[in-house]
């Protein structure tokens, strides 16, 4: 079977258009104690908790297995806190720093989040020259 190379170049044109069209994910959780909490991850590792009027940033994630072989994963925010993903059971766990027990977090929403194609800025010719 022969493929036209028009149809291979609409074929990657739609491939990668729809591969990058999502720039984040963001899960909005309830916890125990610090009440609405969102997460979201974006490209490049970076991860961003917020809470009330407090933010916090993380970069990478750890992954591990139990000695049972369930899988999680660990990320370290700069404040201190880790974030515990149990992706099999879809189940998140918050450790605030300097604190042994784990803050048990459900649910609420979770959603991806669309690029935003920010405007171009250029100078007007008559600034070019200032």
């Amino acid at each position: 079977m022969r493929v036209s190379p028009s149809l291979l170049a609409v074929s990657l044109g739609l491939l990668l258009t729809t591969s990058c069209a999502h720039a984040a994910s963001t899960v909005e959780l309830q916890c125990a104690t610090r009440g609405e909490v969102q997460i979201s991850s974006f490209k490049y590792k970076l991860t961003t908790m917020k809470w009330d009027d407090r933010f916090q940033i993380a970069s990478g994630t750890n992954r591990h297995e139990t000695r049972e072989g369930k899988r999680y994963e660990v990320t370290h925010f700069r404040n201190g806190d880790d974030l515990v993903y149990f992706p099999d059971e879809a189940r998140y766990y918050l450790f605030y720093a300097g604190k042994d027990k784990a803050d048990n977090c459900s649910v609420k929403e979770s959603r991806t989040l669309p690029v935003v194609n920010l405007p171009r800025y250029e100078k007007a010719p008559q600034d070019a020259l200032s």
